[in-house]
Parts: C-alpha cells; structure tokens; sequence
C-alpha cells in the first residue's frame, strides 16, 4: 500500500499538479482503500496546526512585508552602499551584506528576493555587471535569510520535530553568518572576472569631499538604524529570556509601526497591503502543513521512517557519513519539491535515522532548510530562479549559467555546516 501512495505521489508531481494537491490525493487514497474514519484526517490536520509557536511564522511574514511596504529595505541599501562605496565591485558586496542585515527581518528567500532584488540587480547593472550574474547572486545571497533568525523554515521545522523554537532559530544565527563570509570572499575573487571595467573608469562618483562623505553616512546610517538596531534587540532578548520567539514577533511588528508613525511615513493604504500580503503567504502555507501533517501520518502508519532508518543504518552508522547521504538526497528532493511540504514530509522521518547515529536534531535542522534553499535554486526546476530572472530582464538559461559559479561557496559553506555541529550548536547552547 506504500508503494501505491508513493507512486500516485510521484505521477501526480511529474504530471504538472501542485505538491499541495499531489500530497493530498495520495493520503486521500490511502484512508478510503484501508477505510480509515474521517476523525483521523480531522485530527491528523488539527494536531499539525495546533501549535502556539507556529503564531511566530505569521508575525515574521507581516513583519517583512512591513519593512517592504513602509521603504526601509531602500534605507538599508543606501547605508550598505555607503560602506562599500569606495571599492570596486561595491554593489556585489552590498548585495551580500544586505542579504544579512535584511534576513533578520524576513526570515525567508522569497522575502528577500522581492524586497531587494529589484533594487539589488538595477544597482549591479548600473556598475557593469551583466544582468544573469546580477541575478545569479541575488539568488544565492537569498539563502542567507531562511537561516538567519527570525527563519520562518527553521520555525516549521522546530514545530514539526517538536523542539525549542527558539534554540531552532538560534541555530541558524552562525551558519547564516559563516555563509555571508564564504560568499563575501568568493564575491570578491570574482569581482576582476565579473566586472571588467577599462582603467580608468569609475563605477561610482568619487569627486565629493571627505566631509560629504561623512555627511552621507551618517544619514545613511541614522535612516538605517532603526531595523539595524531591530533584529539583534530581539535576539538578545530572546536569548535572556524576556521574549519567545512569537512575542519577539509581534514586538517588531508594532516596533516598525511606530517608528513609521515616528517618521511621519505611517499609511492605512501601506498597512492595509502589508496584511493582505501576508495573508496570502500565511494561508498558502499553513493549508501546506494541514496536508503535509496527514500524509506524514499516513507514512507513520506504514512505519517509513523505520524502513528508511534500516536502509541508512545498512549502509553505515557512521554520524558523517549519514549526513553525507542526508545532504545528496536533500539536494536531489529539493530541486523537485516545494520547501514547506518536504520539510514536513522528511523530517520526522530524518529525525528517526539521525536519532539512531546520535545527530542533535538542531544541527539536522539547519542541515535541512540549508539544502533545499539550495535546491530551490537549482535545476530542473530551481523557481527562484525564474523569479529572479523576470526581476532581471533576463532568461533562467542565463541565471542558472551564472549559477554554476556561485553553487561552489554554497556546497563550502554546507561541507563546513556538515562536519562542524558546533557552528549550529554553539549559540543554542547558550540558554542552556
């Protein structure tokens, strides 16, 4: 009967239908051939949505939508803008550090491609660069905001595995850092190849005086400064104990509210558009997780991650070696599969077999959403990088070319992630 549910699953991917969709007819199929009672199906879907801490992914959804609407990622663009300024290649180091900065506030790749992107890839055209590796990085820089806390899949996953939420998204805080490093360098090397500018010309204006310069950053930098200063409030709030993860959400939505009253920038219209927004990812996701919870517990009533635990186990029981295996195949799934079902679907099931080898389930975690955000980007498929390619003005052949270049910091930084639990351990471990 397994077998069945798999294969339907598969036929229905392949044919084009929606993972949603696919996921539902396949576990629909299983309780009417085996009778199971409609009770199950409500429970199952009651028990994947009833979960306090899933209040937090919302609020951080609103919250970069907020950020958006109100204007503040074009002041966090002009601030990093002014630090790199005076070097070649400027907007491709900008494009990594602002990836950081406004991860904190998103929490998600989607976010940050449609917050910068627009914005990112115009500025690196303007400089020289062409418009697919413009887009190429925009869509590996991305990859830094669903590790970054607030992470909206690290979020989901702690729910799923039924973890800290908050030791989830503290998780993610040095692997997010490590991977803005690895790219950062790997942008600069790049930069001679990327942007061949001939002596003597310039990408950007050098003729104002020193105290124009200092004048403009410091507005810069005081425009900026309220989101700058928004994300590590909340996380040292969160890491003293003041704040869970869903209050420090709902502080920053009213913080970005007031401090637009303050601004005198504050509009109904802009507030109205922010929640429509989010409301629209919100229900596309949790209508996810209800039917992702029901076929997750389909595959629990054929005990899968028993039989999928044997086969890992059969092949070693070495720690490394199991997360080897676990990243090909997370590589291999995510260039096919929606990220918010497959995290739901594979991680009880990943849980089971890491458990067996001793592998802490918050490093598993960042192993997983730092996969498939790769796969996201990745062909066949890769729907981010159609996204990113109708930003640019370009086609997605071009993007994925430029892509190929840019997997090789994306693969260093998972290695390092894969064989050093401590860089996802060493924060969390600090609450106790």
């Amino acid at each position: 009967m397994l077998l069945a549910v798999m294969i339907i699953f598969v036929i229905l991917l392949l044919s084009g239908m929606p993972v949603l969709t696919a996921m539902g007819i396949s576990a629909l199929f299983y309780a009417l051939v085996n009778d199971l009672p409609p009770s199950l199906l409500a429970y199952s879907i009651f028990q994947a949505l009833h979960s306090f801490p899933l209040v937090a992914g919302p609020l951080y959804i609103l919250m970069g939508s907020l950020v958006n609407e109100f204007g503040e990622t074009e002041r966090i663009f002009k601030f990093a803008r002014v630090l790199m300024r005076r070097k070649r290649g400027y907007t491709a180091r900008v494009n990594v550090i602002n990836s950081l900065i406004f991860s904190g506030i998103s929490g998600s790749a989607v976010a940050d491609i449609g917050g910068f992107g627009q914005i990112e890839i115009k500025a690196m055209k303007d400089e020289g660069y062409s418009e697919a590796y413009a887009g190429a990085l925009v869509c590996a820089t991305s990859i830094i905001g669903p590790l970054f806390p607030p992470s909206i899949p690290l979020i989901i996953y702690a729910v799923t595995a039924q973890i800290s939420t908050l030791k989830a998204l503290l998780a993610g805080a040095l692997p997010a850092l490590v991977l803005t490093g690895v790219l950062y360098v790997f942008v600069v090397l790049q930069i001679r190849k990327k942007l061949p500018i001939p002596e003597g010309m310039r990408p950007f204006n050098e003729s104002n005086p020193r105290s124009e310069k200092e004048e403009s950053f410091f507005k810069a930098f005081l425009d900026a400064f309220p989101m700058l200063f928004l994300v590590p409030f909340m996380i040292v709030l969160m890491l003293v104990g003041v704040f869970s993860p869903s209050e420090a959400g709902a502080f920053a939505v009213i913080y970005i509210i007031a401090t637009q009253v303050l601004r005198r920038t504050f509009s109904f219209q802009k507030l109205k558009r922010s929640l429509v927004e989010s409301y629209k990812s919100i229900a596309c996701i949790f209508m996810i997780i209800a039917v992702a919870g029901f076929l997750t517990k389909v595959l629990t009533l054929e005990h899968f991650p028993e039989m999928v635990t044997r086969w890992f186990l059969g092949i070693s029981e070495n720690p490394i070696m199991i997360l080897v295996l676990i990243n090909i195949m997370l590589l291999v799934i995510g260039m096919f599969m929606e990220m918010v079902s497959t995290l739901i679907i594979l991680t009880p099931i990943l849980l089971t077999v890491t458990g067996a080898v001793g592998v802490d389930p918050f490093h598993l975690g960042v192993i997983i959403v730092f996969n498939l955000e790769i796969g996201m980007f990745t062909p066949p498929l890769g729907v981010g990088v159609y996204a990113v390619a109708k930003i640019a003005n370009t086609s997605p052949d071009q993007v994925f070319k430029e892509m190929l270049g840019l997997y090789w910091p994306l693969l260093v930084s998972l290695i390092l992630l894969t064989l050093f639990p401590k860089i996802s351990l060493w924060v969390p471990s600090l609450i106790g």
